[in-house]
């Protein structure tokens, strides 16, 4: 009879360090997934950003680093209910910092792409023009309930096909930050000098206030912000860029 509660108390059991909501908002503010960041907290105790990052620079080529864990497995993509799968602090963060959209359009958008808190609010710029209709797609299509006039109203109406060419980037400049938060310590940036062309050459250089310098090793994974610019929209750019 003492050996009956002990497989259910197990099941229920954390299977981990309580994950903070704060360094989590921290890690995803960086453009990891959630699950991914809260797998890196949960390896470092629960709370350590710093070490969490480093956690995910070593590991965010495993396959299964942005696996739900165990306690999430269920969370499933319902966006008109409930959490929706997508962390409560994360869309409440989103919320506040945006300004513009609501809770159920924020969570919708983490869901849609996969608890990225940047590409979620990528999203939902890029579907501003039909918000509502993107995200009744999303959830399995909004005409269900309209009957034969449901699937018309779905597709976003487009007057021209898109063509816009490739969509092929190059990093041109970064921009880093030296410090133990955003409150305090010093920002540098560092731009491409020069094409990469026929020489082969295209080095860096550092620019750290009234001093410049070639830079042997920019800090490309540790960038703040990233600049890139499209290929094709240089030297002979197309029509309407």
């Amino acid at each position: 009879e003492g050996t009956g509660p002990s497989p259910s108390s197990a099941a229920s059991a954390p299977s981990g360090p309580a994950v903070d909501e704060g360094a989590l908002s921290q890690l995803m503010d960086m453009g990891f997934g959630m699950n991914g960041c809260k797998r890196a907290l949960t390896k470092v105790g629960g709370s350590d950003v710093e070490a969490a990052m480093n956690w995910i620079f070593e590991h965010n080529s495993d396959p299964d680093f942005n696996d739900p864990l165990p306690e999430d497995g269920g969370a499933g993509g319902d966006f008109s209910g409930g959490v929706g799968g997508a962390d409560k602090a994360v869309v409440a963060s989103l919320v506040e910092s945006l300004g513009c959209f609501t809770s159920d359009q924020v969570r919708a958008a983490l869901v849609a792409t996969g608890g990225a808190a940047d590409r979620a609010a990528d999203w939902l710029f890029s579907h501003m023009d039909d918000l509502d209709g993107a995200i009744a797609a999303l959830s399995g299509g909004g005409g269900g309930a309209s009957g034969g006039d449901g699937p018309s109203s779905s597709p976003p109406t487009q007057t021209a096909p898109l063509d816009d060419g490739e969509g092929k980037y190059t990093l041109v400049g970064l921009v880093s930050h030296i410090g133990k938060n955003t409150g305090s310590g010093h920002y540098v940036a560092h731009l491409r000098k020069g094409e990469e062309g026929g020489d082969g050459k295209g080095g860096w250089t550092i620019f750290n206030d009234e001093r410049v310098a070639l830079s042997e090793s920019p800090p490309f994974r540790h960038a703040y912000l990233y600049l890139f610019r499209r290929d094709d929209a240089v030297g002979s750019p197309k029509e309407g860029y």
